[in-house]
């Protein structure tokens, strides 16, 4: 991990058991510590919080480690909306971990450190100053209103332990991202930052999921105006999420934007039948295959006009309400008896 300042210790966190896959039923669709293994997200409600004076909590997650820069604009907007705040991600880039939950353990203890964020410059209209933006954010880091933990676990792993409280409290919302690259179209399945969000949602506890367009696939930056962007959108889709019951996971996307460039607004889109980049094999060997990521062709773009690919690319920022996983009904499974006497 890269140094910004002597990060402090939180030490090493007991962890319920990470291959407990005891099911919940989502929500009808109309200073450091840790909780007892059989505490859930029902123990502690933005209702009981609020009687106990306490503002409401936000866990902010990513797969792209702890170093990613979109942290600290889920963080600021969370501040914003007067949530305290637990950053609690990877401890290394996870990208493409889905909705895996797994983590480096040492014994049965999860490692957790204290460090501090990165923070991105800004750049564009009321961005004179690259770094005022965050300047609040940037006075309370290592306080209880925002602490910030390398985590060494996926980015679900966060969420799932986060939801029993292990980072010190229950959180009332998830934030994931923000996303170095957009996560669009079916091939959202396979994000880490989804992933991380959805987790939440089969929990029944509100959920974000935000992405970025990067200047270059090769470098994975993100630019001062595609942040400015992001936050721009991150606003409304925060205050959306907040006052909507979580019946799902809201997947924001922010295209690249060019200096000079701003965003044509936010607007709601359907899942493309395949993402911006897909992985190609272009090489082939003796024990081996070569991928790469790759752009698809004009002609495989979906024709769909209200997709979320072909909005980013007219340069609108796009939101689109992912499901949790449910069971599929109206399915006949009566013959599988018949299969296994066969």
């Amino acid at each position: 991990m890269r140094g910004r300042g002597a990060p402090g210790t939180m030490g090493r966190v007991p962890t319920p058991d990470a291959a407990e896959t005891t099911e919940q039923t989502p929500a009808d669709p109309t200073t450091t510590g840790q909780t007892t293994a059989d505490q859930t997200p029902a123990d502690q409600t933005p209702a009981d919080q609020t009687t106990t004076g306490q503002r409401p909590c936000a866990l902010v997650t990513n797969d792209d480690g702890v170093e990613g820069r979109g942290l600290a604009l889920l963080a600021v907007a969370a501040l914003e909306a007067d949530f305290d705040v637990v950053v609690a991600a990877p401890s290394r880039d996870r990208s493409g971990a889905s909705a895996a939950v797994d983590a480096e353990l040492d014994d049965d203890r999860l490692p957790v450190v204290e460090v501090a964020l990165p923070w991105p410059d800004l750049a564009g209209p009321g961005h004179e100053d690259p770094q005022a933006w965050c300047a609040d954010a940037r006075a309370v880091e290592g306080t209880d209103r925002l602490r910030v933990l390398a985590v060494s676990a996926s980015p679900a792993f966060c969420t799932r332990v986060g939801l029993r409280g292990v980072f010190g409290r229950v959180p009332d919302v998830v934030l994931s991202g923000v996303n170095h690259g957009m996560n669009t179209g079916e091939a959202v399945l396979h994000s880490g930052t989804v992933g991380a969000a959805l987790t939440a949602t089969v929990f029944g506890v509100r959920a974000l999921a935000v992405s970025a367009g990067v200047a270059s696939t090769s470098t994975l930056e993100v630019a001062p105006t595609t942040w400015a962007g992001v936050l721009d959108a991150v606003r409304p889709s925060l205050r959306w999420v907040l006052d909507h019951e979580a019946t799902g996971t809201l997947n924001v996307n922010v295209p690249h934007l060019e200096a000079g460039e701003r965003l044509q607004g936010l607007r709601p889109a359907s899942l493309a039948a395949v993402g911006v980049a897909q992985g190609s094999a272009f090489e082939a060997g003796e024990g081996y295959v070569r991928l790469t990521a790759s752009t698809p062709p004009d002609d495989d773009r979906p024709e769909d006009p209200g997709s979320d690919t072909v909005l980013l690319a007219q340069g609108w920022a796009t939101a689109t309400l992912l499901g949790s996983v449910e069971q599929r009904t109206g399915v006949a499974l009566d013959d599988l008896g018949d299969l296994a006497e066969g």
